[in-house]
């Protein structure tokens, strides 16, 4: 008796529910595939209302991966395009997603050291806030 008791009190579960929350919990731990017909009506639910978490939290990620890709095929040869796609994005808003990607690849391949200075030269004429950031985060990572 006590087993139909519980089981009357939860509420009842559909399966809708769950399939929006695992895709919302997808969207906030990362790292998990969603096919893009998904990710589409996931985007036109959340667009609903902008000031939620989670439609905060899938700009978020669209700008990590928006600062990540030109970062990681930077080289000598195509610095200038990387450049005008960094700008093209909120980098004043992704600044700090900007330094922990171009931290990352340094220390993942050290021979592009040059080139991550360079493109970061070039950002910092037109955003010094940007290389003022790079700077203490660097200087704070040999303090530890």
């Amino acid at each position: 008796n006590d087993h139909t008791n519980d089981e009357q009190d939860r509420p009842p579960k559909t399966k809708k529910t769950k399939l929006v929350t695992s895709d919302l919990e997808a969207l906030r731990l990362g790292g998990v595939y969603i096919p893009p017909f998904k990710m589409r009506r996931i985007e036109a639910k959340l667009a609903e209302n902008k000031k939620s978490e989670a439609y905060q939290r899938l700009q978020w990620e669209a700008l990590r991966k928006s600062i990540n890709g030109p970062i990681n095929k930077v080289n000598r040869h195509n610095i200038a395009e990387i450049v005008v796609e960094l700008f093209n994005e909120n980098i004043i808003r992704g600044r700090g997603l900007l330094c922990r990607c171009v931290m990352k690849a340094q220390m993942s391949s050290p021979s592009f050291t040059n080139v991550y200075c360079a493109l970061l030269c070039i950002v910092n004429t037109k955003m010094p806030e940007i290389g003022d950031l790079l700077c203490r985060r660097v200087i704070n990572q040999f303090q530890r």
